[in-house]
């Protein structure tokens, strides 16, 4: 990619011996055609008795012979150009992507960076190639075949008549540029808010777990198909303008070439300056004419969105955000979340696969099952429970926990020995192959638990619409409140726009300490009793960590807060730490 001083900066591509080779073999055909055409005139005259016999076979046949070489020379170049310049483009996003590019920059106003990477990738890369390498090559040749059917009239017919045909050539250019200028904008719109809404049902895709368990599924899926049904009626009035600028084609000037030429072969007839076979010839000549239209009428499909998908990449690779046109995208202030690798199945060294509950060294827990809480009441029970993932061994066996209403327990434990696991059992996520888990609410329903997973899930939107997914209906006085609850506030004041402030794709935009801060504030919006934390102080910076732990104080005695944790300041900060390990089975 190369950028001329004072000049537009352009994607570069390697096509140009291959477009080249398509307006040569344009040509050619554009000359086999014309020397057939001549000789089927030579067959007329020679069938009315003033022509030779010899010359109408020579002329045919060797025409015919030059299109067909032409046709096929062309089609070789096309397809060959067209796959040179699709890897071409897919080698420099995927350099860009190897360099890190897709995170070099914050999204801004813009769209998703990574779905929209991927969109770039394989629809804008296939368009950009069939418009630089197939489709360029047949534009100039077909633009330029007229200067190769004049000079074939000008020897059939005279330079007059051959100026005369060239004249109404030359206005159809500008006709066409026009309706193409109109449509531009359009195309334009449309490509961008086609591959905006390809990165949102990707990103959807890849948060789906989030969305899930913080009940925004349905929420997402009916923003994107109501998105998708407004991308398909623009589609239908995109391809309905097509269709104007066809038929302005094909009636005014598919017409008015031929009648054109007609027109001039009668004339010259008529004089009795060309026969009557070569009339004949003219008007079948001046058909040839009409190519560079009927290309040019595919030029809406092929060389407008090839040029949009190139303006989209080149923005990318310049530095710029993915998907242009901020305005109509779907509202991504309805997502959030975070996500959660599964842990590993552990086996002890015994080989059985297991995970226990166990209370940790200088834990405050003095008796099985009893609350931390004097009159709190239980707000999580397990009791025998055995959980694993998939058909994979067990993860936990037999663990059996109780925390009290209020209570601030922390999981700890070496990575693998089933603390992620027991979090998705309570939360809902997982169900255990085997025994009971309560979470039993003040009213004697089943109380509501908010998971944060260790790796918070950003949607690109804003702070407020990531926050709005827990709960759409809140008002920006509550955002503000759960996000001083979570000691953030101050932070989200100083942004720019505030809770309008924009939030890159995967929460780009913000520090680790920030994003996991914004993950908590959205599951207090939840207003959910159980608050269960998958190592929320991993990968963030000690200053991070105290405010993450002063939030998480202030919260209990409120809420539940069972956390998995590996940092010794936070299970410092729980009313007890329980132990998650492959020891046998333990209860606590």
């Amino acid at each position: 990619m190369t950028r001329a001083a004072g000049a537009a900066p352009r994607l570069e591509v390697p096509v140009r011996r291959h477009v080249l080779a398509a307006l040569g073999c344009g040509w050619l055909t554009a000359a086999g055609l014309g020397v057939c055409h001549v000789g089927t005139g030579r067959l007329i005259d020679d069938i009315a008795g003033t022509g030779r016999p010899w010359q109408a076979a020579a002329l045919m046949g060797s025409g015919i012979a030059l299109a067909a070489a032409g046709v096929l020379g062309q089609g070789l170049a096309n397809g060959r150009g067209e796959a040179a310049a699709e890897a071409a483009v897919r080698a420099r996003i995927h350099r860009f992507v190897l360099a890190g590019g897709a995170r070099g920059e914050p999204a801004g106003a813009g769209g998703p960076v990574a779905g929209g990477l991927a969109s770039l990738a394989t629809d804008g890369a296939a368009k950009v190639a069939a418009w630089r390498g197939g489709f360029l090559g047949a534009l100039v040749s077909s633009a330029t075949t007229p200067l190769v059917v004049v000079a074939i009239v000008a020897w059939l017919a005279g330079t007059a008549a051959a100026l005369t045909l060239l004249a109404v050539v030359v206005t159809v250019p500008p006709v066409i540029g026009g309706f193409l200028r109109l449509s531009r904008a359009s195309s334009n719109g449309h490509q961008a808010r086609s591959r905006r809404l390809a990165a949102h049902f990707l990103e959807s895709v890849r948060g789906l777990r989030l969305l899930t368990l913080l009940g925004a599924a349905e929420r997402r899926s009916r923003l994107l198909a109501a998105e998708s049904e407004r991308q398909r009626r623009a589609t239908m009035r995109l391809l309905a303008g097509n269709q104007v600028v066809l038929l302005v084609t094909d009636v005014v000037f598919h017409g008015g070439l031929i009648g054109a030429g007609a027109a001039l072969a009668l004339s010259r007839h008529a004089s009795g300056a060309i026969s009557a076979g070569t009339a004949v010839a003219l008007v079948l000549i001046s058909v040839l004419l009409t190519e560079p239209i009927g290309v040019m009428g595919r030029f809406f499909y092929i060389a407008m969105t090839g040029r949009a998908a190139g303006r989209q990449i080149l923005g990318v690779l310049s530095g710029g955000r993915t998907a242009a046109a901020p305005g109509a995208a779907v509202p991504a202030a309805h997502a959030a979340g975070g996500r959660t690798p599964a842990d590993p199945a552990r086996r002890t060294a015994s080989g059985a696969a297991a995970g226990r509950a166990a209370p940790a060294a200088g834990g405050s827990a003095a008796a099985r099952g009893a609350d931390s809480r004097e009159g709190g009441g239980t707000a999580i029970e397990l009791v025998e429970v055995t959980a694993g993932h998939g058909d994979g061994p067990a993860v936990l066996e037999g663990i059996t926990l109780r925390v009290g209403r209020g209570e601030m327990v922390a999981l700890a434990g070496p990575s693998g020995a089933g603390k992620s696991t027991l979090l998705s059992v309570v939360a809902g996520e997982l169900t255990p192959r085997s025994g009971t888990v309560r979470l039993p609410g003040p009213g004697g329903g089943a109380a509501r638990a908010a998971l944060v997973p260790q790796r918070p899930w950003l949607f690109t939107g804003t702070v407020a619409g990531n926050l709005r997914l827990a709960d759409p209906a809140a008002s920006e006085r509550r955002l503000w409140e759960v996000l001083e609850r979570a000691r953030l506030a101050e932070e989200v004041r100083a942004m720019p726009g505030g809770l309008g402030a924009r939030v890159g794709d995967e929460g780009l935009t913000l520090s680790g300490g920030q994003a996991q801060r914004l993950a908590l504030a959205r599951a207090l919006l939840l207003d959910a009793c159980v608050l269960l934390l998958d190592e929320p102080t991993s990968h963030i910076d000690p200053r991070a960590e105290e405010l993450i732990i002063e939030s998480l104080r202030r919260l209990r005695g409120e809420r539940t807060i069972l956390v998995a944790t590996h940092s010794a300041a936070l299970r410092r900060a729980a009313d007890r730490v329980v132990a998650v390990t492959g020891a046998p089975a333990v209860t606590a």
